[in-house]
Order: C-alpha cells, then structure tokens, then sequence
C-alpha cells in the first residue's frame, strides 16, 4: 500500500534540520523504503547539501521541489524559515521524475522533454496523474499548464504549484529533480497504478458588483465593462489607489457560477491598462472579489472535508498547494489552515507549500487551470488488493501515528519571543482594524449596487418602453407614407390637416390595360389580382426612378404625376421618359411569353400637362388626389390612344419634343374634351 511520511525542521542548522527530518520519515515508514520524496524550503538552506544529505540517508531516492514563500505540514505546522520533507513509498505505484529545461523560452518543449523522462520510468503504463513545480514569477505557468492538458494521458489529472521565495527572504526561485537544484526547469513527478485521489479547490473570495465584461490581449486587461481596468480597481478601491493582489480578480468559466482567480500585478497609469497574474480572455466575465477571513478559514473546512469524504478508499496523505496571497491576507491567522487540515484529516500526513500560483481541475475528471489566491488539497491513495483490504480491516490501528506532530527544539530565546510577540499584537490589531474597515465598506458598496441595481433596472425598462414606442412610431410613419407623399404626410402630422394646393402645370400620366373586360372574364379572381400585382408592381418601379407620385389606380387603370407635391423643372419629360420605359416592359413581358405561347397584355398610355388641384380627401381614410381638366384630359389620352403607344397632348408636346420624336396625329374627338390636338410619342432622341 501507499505509504506517506512527512519530516519538518525550522530555523536550525542544516545538519541539524536533515537529521530531523529524514529520522522522522524513517520512523513513520516503518522500515519502508521511500521512492520519491519532495522537498520544499523557505529557510536559507544551501539546496545542494540540502538534495546530498537526504540522498545519503535514502539511498536510491528521487526528489523533486524546490523553494517556497512557507511551509506547512502535520509535523511542525506553518513556517518561512524551514526545510520539509515527504517521502512516498508503494510496491505497487510507479514514480516516473522528468525535467523540462528552459522552460521560459519554449514551454511546449520543456513539457514535452519532462514528461518524455519520467514516462521512460513507467514502464509503459500511462501515468494516472501528474504534479509539476515550476518558477511562478516567470509568468509561463499559465502556458505549461496548457500544454500539460494536451499532453497528457487520457484521464490523467494535473496538480501542483509554482515555486516562489518567503518575504524578505533570499528573492531566488530554484527548482529540486534528483541531485540538484535547477533554475528555468519544469520538475514533473508522474505516478502510475492503481492510485486513487480526491481534490478540492478553497478560494472563499467573495465577487463584488456586477459581472462586467473584459476586453484584454493575454495578461494584460484594457477594460473592465465600460471602465479602464485600473479606473474599475479604483471605482471600488478608491481613487488613486493602486490595485492591490489581495482584491483578485475573479473570471468567470463559461456560463457557469465557477471562477478561478487572477491577481493583480502591475498597472499602466497613462493607458489606464492592468496585468494580472495570467491570461484573462478576451470578452470573459469578471468581478473584483474581496477576503473575509472568516469565511476563507469557513471554505477552508468544507474544502477539505468534501475532499476527505470523496476519497471512500481513505488517503495515505495529502499535499496541499497554497497560495501567498492568502499567507498574505489570514496573516496572525494562517496557522488556521494546518490547525483545520488536523481536524478534518485525523491521522492522515500532510504537507505542503505556499505558491505563487496552484494548478488543479476545477472539476474531477476536467483540465487543470491555473490558478491564483487559491488553496488545493490533494488526497492520494492507493486501491488495495484483497489481501491489503482484508488486513487493513482487522488491524484496529496502525503501529505509529503518522500525522502526530513531534516536538522540534526551541532555540529562540526570551527576549526575541517576547518581542515576536508584540509585533504579532501589533499586526493583530492592525488586522482587526482593516477587518472593520473592510466591514464598512462592504455595507456602503452593498447600498450603492443596491441603488445602481435599481436605477439600472429603471433605465432598462425606459429603454424597453422607448424602444416599444420607436417601433410603432415607424410602423405608423410607414403606414402613412404608403397612403400619403412625404411632404404631405409632413403637414398632416405637424398641423392636423393638409391644405389645398394649386399648381400650374403638372403632367398627369394615365394607362389602361386594352380588352381588359374581355381578358378578365377567361381568368379566376386570384389569377386576375397576380397579374395585375405584376404589372402595377414595375410601373412603382419605373415612376419611383424617375420622380413620379403615384396616385391610385381604378381596376385596371393606373394613374400617376409629375412636379407635384414638390412643383419641379422637366416633369413632363420625367412622366414621357416612365411612359417610354413602362412600354418597353411591356415588350419584353410579350416577347417571353410569345416564347412560351402564352398571351401578353396590352398597354394604352395617355400624358397631358396642365393647371390642378391637389390635396387630401376626408378625415378617416386619407387619400392624397388631384383635380381639374388636367385629370380628364389626360384620361381622353389615353382611352383615345392605341395599345402600346403613348398618346400626348400638345401641351405636354411642347415641353418634350427637344426630347422626343412625336408623330401629330391631328385634332381629334375627346369625350367631354372637344377636339384636341394629340401626338404618338416615336422615340426618345439621341
């Protein structure tokens, strides 16, 4: 079975420090042999002595780590002045150790050669999970994490956390493969066989606000809703402020209420753009999210007890990725964490360290993302056989308590403990005090958003009923300028009515379909109305392209002018020009259907030019209309006409015969019209 110790010195000498911690591993294997251990260490330990002296006590032994901003295990607890040790041991996993090197520069390589190395020492059995150490203040953690997801095993899961330096301390981030301590590396421990694991991911930072919007190129954010992204910080945090990494930035997955966390890290006053910790795509939703200790202590407890209760084969122990950020904000409080780690994980060894970012699934079973300001708890385990079962079950307890921290040597003396403890009161209160602050805030922040939630939902309902009222506006103005011309429909809505207007001289254009009467009765109703849809439908056509108004049309009769409502210079030449053009589309309509053997209808045209009226007729139904001899005459036109010529007055004559070659065809008969002089329109002039 999977056996894990954990071994934990602080503030003493190296030899010191080793001798403690591979003494406490042996003890709590109980004459196992470690495989791998990992190593982390924020005190100022020379790493390579450190990597030799372990090496010596376990022979054979892989390692893997590096250095940490803290500390913390079931042994001593937390600490940023320590070197910590846990050892694996199984006859049944697989332990595979690979290194990436210059990771920096091309991390899809550096992935690729570290899993390459330790899949060489699994024997070809693919890996179940993967843990990985690397530089987090390089920023390329985000990308390796990617390239994990790729390339990993089918179902494998990927855990770990970026190495980083304690406050204050030496500011060198060096990663632990074997024999040496390494810089620019990708540490990878892979594990193969019957392992099982749960995990869970405690970040307990409240979102504030409305989800906004982000518009951003990889890291760096240019906005945050209709703000710059430094200009958002400060509408919370106040003005001139400078965004604070205890305050991330919380990113939305997808649809879903799941967030990871991006920490802020740099600011550009001049363009108003903030970078974060990684990359925040491009149109995610975001929230700024504030800590309330209490609840990321209250998180922490039911992380690890989901995680406890989802491992029913019961853990060996468990490795615990922390972030510095919340080191930062629990502060006197930090030990916290490993005091509810004991409590939810009796008997069971932990350790861990604290990162500059964590990786972990945000669901089981998904890709890792890289995470910020979180805390990950991971259980393992191993399946036992029947055998291991059936003794597990009757071995009341085990030989040795392996989670049962061992008392460490107190070299401090009375004078540096008492002044340690008056610089934690000092931070205590000082802590409290920005607790009450953050309380104060909370409740304005909660009224202000209260307010703009309600102004917001006010404004939206306005905008929806402007919106509704712009909608029927354009649907009444549509309706009215298919009945009405424009400036008339102008006049009806300004003034209520529409004056009478008279003209001097409009060119009235009339047509008639000839043997209409004979044609209509060979066709249904519904056949007659398409055809002469189609026809009516081109002739709108051809008088909108040359300036005409359409008036109505009687049956089969169609009716149209020139120069009005707005009088205007050549509208006799404008109506004989549509006159031309709607003949030639009756040409083109007979030609097709002589080709098909179909009949073609005929068109009578009749244009005069003279003085009228115009205006709208009643209060309900308005219809725009003309009036005068104009209308009839130019009505006698065309009925005294011949089916596809235009017949014209001499009034109209005389404005476009520069235009148009005209034929005279006399003074002839006109009902109710005397003898009027008449033209056949032959063609326009080149």
């Amino acid at each position: 079975m999977l056996r894990i110790a954990v071994g934990q010195a602080e503030g003493v000498a190296l030899a010191d420090a080793l001798a403690r911690v591979t003494e406490v591993c042996r003890e709590r294997l109980q004459g196992g042999d470690p495989q791998v251990g990992v190593i982390t260490v924020s005190g100022e330990y020379d790493l390579d002595a450190a990597i030799a002296g372990i090496r010596e006590a376990f022979p054979g032994i892989r390692l893997v780590g590096g250095t940490s901003a803290g500390d913390l295990s079931s042994d001593l607890g937390f600490s940023e002045d320590s070197l910590a040790l846990t050892v694996l041991s199984s006859d049944r996993l697989r332990f595979g150790v690979g290194v990436g090197r210059g990771v920096i520069a091309d991390p899809e390589a550096a992935v690729a050669e570290a899993l390459a190395g330790a899949r060489a020492e699994l024997a070809g059995e693919p890996e179940a999970m993967i843990l990985a150490w690397l530089d987090g203040t390089v920023g390329v953690a985000p990308t390796v994490v990617e390239h994990l997801n790729a390339q990993r095993a089918p179902g494998a899961a990927i855990f770990g956390g970026t190495l980083a330096f304690p406050w204050g301390g030496v500011q060198r981030v060096r990663e632990i493969a074997d024999r040496a301590a390494l810089g620019d590396a990708l540490v990878l421990l892979l594990i193969a066989g019957p392992l099982v694991h749960a995990a869970r991911v405690s970040n307990a930072w409240r979102p504030v606000g409305p989800r906004q919007r982000v518009r951003s190129q990889g890291a760096t954010v240019a906005r945050i809703g209709e703000r710059t992204a430094l200009d958002f910080h400060r509408h919370y945090l106040g003005d001139h402020l400078e965004p604070a990494f205890e305050f991330p930035l919380a990113v939305f997955d997808g649809a879903s209420d799941r967030f990871y966390l991006r920490v802020p890290r740099s600011f550009h006053a001049e363009s108003g753009e903030v970078s974060y910790s990684a990359a925040v795509p491009d149109g995610a939703e975001v929230q700024l999210c504030e800590y309330v200790r209490p609840e990321v202590i209250d998180d922490t407890a039911s992380t690890v007890a989901a995680a406890r209760d989802d491992l029913e084969a019961g853990a060996a122990g468990a490795l615990v990725f922390s972030c510095a950020v919340r080191k930062q904000v629990l502060g006197t409080r930090i030990s916290a964490e490993c005091q509810i780690l004991r409590e939810q994980l009796p008997r069971v060894p932990f350790a861990g360290f604290y990162a500059y970012g964590e990786i972990a699934p945000l669901v089981a079973g998904g890709p890792a993302f890289y995470h910020n300001a979180t805390m990950i708890t991971l259980l393992l385990g191993e399946r036992p056989d029947a055998e291991e079962a059936e003794a597990a079950a009757e071995a009341a307890e085990p030989l040795v308590d392996a989670a049962t921290p061992r008392p460490a040597p107190t070299l401090a003396s009375d004078a540096l403990a008492r002044k340690l403890a008056r610089s934690e009161s000092y931070r205590a209160r000082l802590e409290e005090t920005r607790e009450l602050q953050m309380a104060m805030l909370r409740t304005i922040s909660a009224e202000i958003d209260a307010a703009r939630r309600q102004i917001a939902a006010q404004n939206a309902e306005l905008r929806r009923l402007n919106e509704e009222l712009a909608r029927e506006q354009r649907k009444s103005e549509e309706l009215l300028l298919n009945i009405l011309p424009r400036e008339v429909a102008d006049e009806l809505r300004r003034t209520g009515r529409v004056e009478p207007v008279y003209y001097d001289a409009v060119s009235v254009l009339f047509t008639d379909f000839a043997g209409f009467t004979r044609i209509a009765r060979t066709m249904s109703p519904a056949e007659l109305l398409a055809e002469l849809d189609f026809y009516f439908s081109a002739f709108d056509a051809i008088i909108d392209r040359h300036g005409l108004e359409k008036l109505k049309t009687i049956g089969d009769a169609y009716m149209c002018a020139g120069g009005i409502p707005a009088p205007c210079e050549g509208h006799a030449i404008r109506a004989v020009e549509a006159a031309w053009e709607m003949q030639a589309f009756m040409a083109e309509v007979a030609a097709a259907r002589a080709a098909s053997g179909r009949a073609a209808w005929e068109l009578r045209i009749g244009v005069h030019t003279g003085p009228l009226m115009a205006g709208v007729i009643g209060q309900k139904k308005f219809a725009y209309d003309i009036w005068g001899d104009t209308v009839n005459i130019a009505s006698r036109l065309e009925s005294t006409g011949a089916p596809g010529r235009i017949n014209i007055s001499a009034a109209t004559h005389a404005e476009v015969r520069g235009a148009f070659e005209c034929e005279h065809r006399g003074r002839l008969a006109a009902k109710n019209a005397g003898e009027i002089d008449m033209y056949f329109v032959v063609a326009p002039r080149r």
